[in-house]
């Protein structure tokens, strides 16, 4: 007979404390290496829970904005290059610095920008925000391409 109870065998004690008693931190040791990919409790949906890593649909939302936003970088110097002004103060601010000022203040944020939104993918203000954030890039690069149009013309 052995001095183990019978739910408990050496195969399924846990070492330490039972990490599922709090929630997983914005920052953790699984950040980076983390496998989590989506909540699997159907009572986590409603309040939102930090995941690992993104896949599928919201990865390629995220992509989409980070490449929308680099494009908007690239198409705004070629735009100024040709004769076009910048209407946004703050960044006309930065391109007076100099590019590199420009490039650093708008493509600085994007790996920070990349980890933030992928750790909060259920959150729904987050997915709200993304969302909306890629439709307004989305209009912004139809603009740009009609000033490239008229450029070329």
């Amino acid at each position: 007979m052995s001095d183990q109870p019978d739910n408990q065998t050496d195969s399924n004690r846990r070492l330490g404390d039972d990490r599922r008693l709090r929630p997983t931190p914005l920052l953790s040791k699984f950040s980076l290496v983390g496998r989590r990919f989506q909540i699997r409790r159907d009572t986590d949906f409603l309040r939102g829970r930090y995941v690992d890593r993104s896949n599928g649909i919201h990865l390629a939302v995220i992509l989409t904005l980070l490449i929308f936003i680099a494009l908007d970088a690239a198409s705004t110097l070629y735009i100024l290059s040709h004769g076009g002004t910048e209407v946004n103060p703050f960044m006309d601010r930065a391109l007076r610095k100099g590019v590199g000022w420009f490039l650093l203040i708008k493509l600085g944020p994007l790996p920070i920008a990349f980890f933030l939104l992928s750790v909060h993918r259920y959150f729904n203000w987050v997915r709200f925000l993304m969302y909306g954030l890629t439709g307004i890039y989305g209009a912004l690069m139809c603009y740009h391409l009609f000033l490239l149009f008229r450029i070329h013309q």
